[in-house]
């Protein structure tokens, strides 16, 4: 893209030779940041849901009693599930992303009119789902988990007042430990690739 006026962004998309730039700017969207910014959040987020191990790792022993075995870390309460969804959802949504950035460097100057508006509704949905959906219930996920360390008064009666404990085991084992490394790793990943982006 022939760069008109590097202090002003948008008069140099508009004006410059990227129809995907022109169209992204020109159309609404929640969420305007580009693409290799969208990533660095999710990575951030992915890396709030990594929290968990050192919040698990932390309980207070009478808390960490309340877990099967008292182990919280190696245990697989049902709210952590809502951690292993949000965690998919970054992964993927991130995935999307990614490829939408590629297919633009590739085609760029091939692309017509239509499959940029393709492009652009893909990197919407994907940056509403990653960044709202994924994101509120990664924090969701930690504020969960957070509330043990308020004691085990509180764990208990979040667990008496809640249609299903919420700290119970469920059938699956994913451990939180797990859940926390993947989370972490994911996040790096992720972190490179927008990385990456932003400066191809």
């Amino acid at each position: 893209m022939t760069s008109t006026d590097p202090n002003d962004p948008i008069a140099d998309a508009l004006l410059g030779e990227s129809t995907y730039e022109r169209l992204r700017v020109e159309r609404y969207a929640l969420i305007k940041r580009r693409i290799p910014q969208k990533l660095v959040y999710q990575s951030g987020l992915l890396l709030v849901l990594a929290l968990v191990v050192p919040i698990v790792a932390t309980y207070p022993s009478s808390v960490q009693a309340t877990f099967p075995g008292g182990a919280p870390l190696w245990s697989s309460p049902l709210v952590l599930w809502v951690g292993v969804y949000a965690g998919g959802i970054e992964v993927g949504t991130a995935t999307c992303l990614v490829a939408v950035a590629i297919a633009r460097q590739r085609y760029e100057p091939s692309l017509s009119e239509s499959q940029v508006h393709t492009l652009l509704n893909l990197e919407d949905v994907a940056s509403m789902f990653g960044l709202a959906t994924g994101g509120f219930a990664i924090l969701i996920t930690v504020g969960f988990f957070l509330l043990g360390h308020a004691g085990v008064e509180t764990v208990t009666a979040i667990v008496e007042s809640a249609p299903r404990d919420p700290y119970g085991r469920t059938g699956i084992p994913v451990p939180v430990i797990a859940v926390g490394a993947a989370a972490a790793i994911s996040s790096c990943v992720v972190y490179a690739a927008g990385r990456y982006l932003s400066s191809a």
